[in-house]
């Protein structure tokens, strides 16, 4: 779940790529500002392209109106303020002028500052606008004794908007059907009432101070309100105001000209709400989690984090659908036992956090004894299949920036040790673990020596002839006893031994030797640490150099969410296309993985990762983020593999999808060639 959430922005685009507001993502951490993102609406608009929006420069096509600023200017303000509306001009491509309106929002992550623009195309409210100030201040006299030209007005809002009409004290005078229909009310219910009639008791009080101030003032409000209904449900509405002048420049009555925006602001919250919830559990996750530690004023919050003992053995012998299930129902147990004082986060695989910032560190550790026992002494029943749960227990009162990682450095400690529950202190050792790193790190050795080392080869297969296409190379370590160990259990040991660039070299290596002797295609995983080391990088293209074949190399890029030296890693993507190999980019739709990195990267396949594909027949959000990405692959004619494929109901919904390739122990695990 947790390589889903970090990519949970591939869901939304395609809901936000669709919509008819255009939308921009600035960049606007450095004095250079830059536009990092903009959708299709945003695209076909202005008839700019991404790159030449940031070749032109915003300041060349967005005007600011006399009511707004200078861009610099407006970010300057909106860094001061958070969110605003901003009103503005967009120049075309083609030099035509577009009144727009902008819904604001800075945004910070660790790295960067981000201004969200929500913008919309008011030519239509511009021009009324602009009939509006100029006719009613110059003939406004003139309107209030001709009844019909202010019916014809009246008639030509009505049909797109959502009017009234206050006399000075704000006593409505006039409701179309639009306001009607909207709020609930009859026309006879809300004529000769105060505008009050729908207020909404969330809605701030000083919003309505700084409107009636600025429409008293004799200029025009414009803001989003938050309404009450007739049947006590509520609605939004952008809301224009204004004040309606005499001959001698006299407030006689303020016209309130409304759009209804309630859908867009639910969505956008059920958006806000999807990107910190966790899909598997439906509690918090661990964005929020982040979210939540860094807005937290209070120094002391009490945190603990629960997992299941041994839970890979539940995943390893009933399967991850079962070991799913087990989590859900372990949620479940945990939010029963606990009430609304505590906030729930799922972090990946078996791990919850619980935080709390009311009780005492005493209360707190009591509290949580309580739920590790209560826990540890339940069954689980799923699917006629009983488990007896085991939990480790971590507490940690650090500051809270060093919560996540003191209360993680706990748990590991309780685990070496055997206990049940830890609490943190300075003190805490990992001396067992230290140990285990040097007995790793000698039998890595002694296998290199040894040459025990060895590659397992997963066949990849079209989908639709369901014929081999090529191979992917997987590396196993020989144990002394001839068992076969997975790189789980040694590969972060051998990068912490200086030994990962040995075992790389075998992988290379052996996966060339097979290409070459056996005439098969063949892909050969590598990292960024891989591309960083200037020893492999040798050794690859060397190996290249000798390969017969190398059109049937293709190398798969691991942890690409990592990069940040694009032209050191665009330079080796280069080397290695100019022999004829290929890139793909493995494990696609976790992490920070995205489609900025597939255009960047100029990758030629995707893998979607198996957490993706294991229960894409029955997971519908899961389904439409796999179908997100075959689509965008298919019109940047990207090559599409499908891993974790090991059911008939997970090749048909893949083969349903228009995907390429299959790779799966529905039709073959990692083995050997024979």
């Amino acid at each position: 779940m947790q390589k889903f959430q970090k990519n949970c922005k591939t869901l939304f685009s395609d809901l936000l790529e669709n919509s008819n507001d255009m939308l921009f993502i600035f960049d606007v951490q450095c004095e250079s500002i830059k536009i990092m993102y903009a959708n299709k609406a945003a695209v076909e608009t202005s008839g700019y392209t991404l790159d030449e929006m940031n070749e032109v420069g915003i300041e060349n096509f967005r005007r600011p109106t006399e009511e707004s600023k200078e861009f610099k200017e407006h970010i300057k303000e909106l860094k001061e303020k958070g969110s605003m509306f901003d009103y503005a001009v967009l120049v075309t491509k083609d030099k035509r002028e577009i009144p727009v309106e902008a819904n604001v929002k800075i945004v910070k992550t660790e790295d960067s500052i981000y201004n969200i623009a929500i913008v919309r195309d008011i030519s239509d409210r511009a021009e009324y606008e602009k009939r509006l100030k100029i006719e009613l201040n110059e003939k406004t006299k003139l309107l209030r004794e001709n009844n019909y030209i202010l019916k014809s007005y009246q008639d030509a809002i009505d049909a797109n908007s959502i009017l009234t009409i206050s006399d000075p004290k704000g006593i409505i005078t006039y409701a179309n059907d639009n306001f009607c229909k909207l709020s609930g009310y009859s026309k006879e219910e809300v004529l000769g009432k105060p505008h009050n009639i729908v207020r909404h008791e969330e809605t701030p009080s000083e919003v309505f101070k700084d409107l009636w101030d600025t429409i008293r003032s004799k200029k025009v409000w414009r803001g989003r309100i938050k309404n009450r209904k007739k049947n006590s449900d509520y609605y939004i509405v952008d809301t224009v105001i204004a004040p309606i002048l005499d001959s001698d420049s006299n407030i006689k009555e303020y016209l309130s000209i409304r759009y209804d925006v309630t859908q867009i602001v639910k969505k956008q919250k059920k958006i806000q709400e999807l990107a910190h919830t966790d899909i598997l559990t439906g509690t918090n996750n661990r964005l929020s989690l982040n979210k939540t530690l860094i807005s937290c004023k209070k120094e002391k919050i009490n945190i603990a984090l629960i997992d299941i003992n041994r839970f890979h053995e539940i995943n390893d012998f009933y399967g991850e659908n079962i070991g799913d299930k087990v989590i859900k129902k372990f949620a479940k147990k945990i939010q029963e036992s606990l009430d609304k004082e505590y906030k729930i986060f799922h972090l990946q695989g078996d791990e919850f956090i619980i935080l709390n910032i009311s009780l005492s560190k005493e209360s707190f550790t009591k509290s949580m004894l309580k739920l590790n026992s209560a826990l540890s002494s339940q069954e689980l029943t799923i699917d006629n299949k009983t488990f007896n749960i085991d939990t480790t227990l971590a507490l940690s009162f650090e500051k809270p920036h060093h919560l996540l990682s003191t209360v993680s450095l706990a748990s590991r400690y309780a685990k070496h040790k055997g206990l049940s529950y830890n609490i943190y202190t300075p003190q805490t050792s990992f001396e067992d673990e230290y140990k285990s790193n040097i007995e790793w790190t000698y039998k890595i050795r002694k296998a290199l020596n040894e040459d025990r080392f060895t590659i397992f080869f997963q066949p990849i297969i079209d989908t639709k002839t369901k014929e081999i296409f090529k191979y992917e190379a997987l590396v196993r370590m020989i144990d002394e006893d001839e068992k076969i160990i997975s790189p789980f259990f040694f590969l972060d040991k051998a990068k912490k031994s200086n030994q990962y660039t040995q075992i790389t070299k075998v992988v290379i290596e052996k996966a060339m030797q097979a290409v070459n002797e056996r005439g098969i295609s063949c892909g050969i995983n590598i990292t960024l640490e891989d591309i960083e080391s200037e020893e492999t990088k040798e050794l690859i293209f060397k190996s290249l150099q000798k390969c017969k074949t190398p059109q049937n190399i293709s190398f798969e890029l691991v942890e690409s969410e990592g990069i940040e030296k694009f032209e050191e890693v665009d330079e080796f993507i280069k080397k290695v296309k100019s022999y004829g190999c290929s890139l793909s980019i493995d494990d696609f739709g976790t992490g920070y993985s995205n489609f900025e990195y597939l255009l960047k990267l100029n990758a030629d396949t995707v893998k979607i990762d198996g957490s993706l594909i294991k229960d894409i027949d029955t997971n519908q959000d899961k389904y439409d983020i796999v179908k997100t990405i075959v689509m965008f692959a298919k019109i940047k004619k990207l090559s599409v593999v499908a891993e974790f494929v090991s059911s008939e109901s997970i090749y048909k919904t893949i083969d349903s999808l228009d995907i390429d390739f299959c790779q799966g122990y529905y039709f073959g695990e990692p083995k050997p060639l024979e």
